[in-house]
């Protein structure tokens, strides 16, 4: 059985917010806990509310991350580094591109035994 989720108090839900906000409006935004940690640290204005509600305490980085993500998204940061790095190409674009190449092969090889 899962453990319940930690709830975030208000403060801390506000700060993640405002973090949230600052970081797509400065383009810093955060891909990992890790990154998101690193700027938690050099934030103090963000920093303290956060470690008031709980944060290197109750709750980490890691834990925080999920609530940051959709934060993130909510200030229209779009999607995390990490998603945003996959290939773009979709699967039918790349079975199209396959097809095509395969019919380009089947009238050359055409070509070459009628010819």
């Amino acid at each position: 059985m899962r453990p319940p989720r930690y709830h975030f108090p208000d403060e801390v839900r506000s700060a993640t917010r405002e973090m949230a906000a600052q970081t797509v409006r400065d383009g810093t935004v955060a891909g990992t806990p890790e990154e998101l940690d690193a700027w938690i640290l050099q934030a103090r204005d963000v920093r303290e509310p956060l470690e008031r509600g709980g944060y290197a305490t109750e709750f980490t980085a890691a834990d925080l991350f999920p609530l940051y993500e959709v934060m993130v998204e909510k200030a229209g940061g779009g999607v995390p580094r990490a998603e945003a790095a996959a290939p773009s190409r979709s699967p039918s674009r790349v079975g199209m591109l396959a097809a095509v190449a395969v019919a380009i092969a089947v009238i050359v090889a055409l070509v070459l035994t009628l010819g």
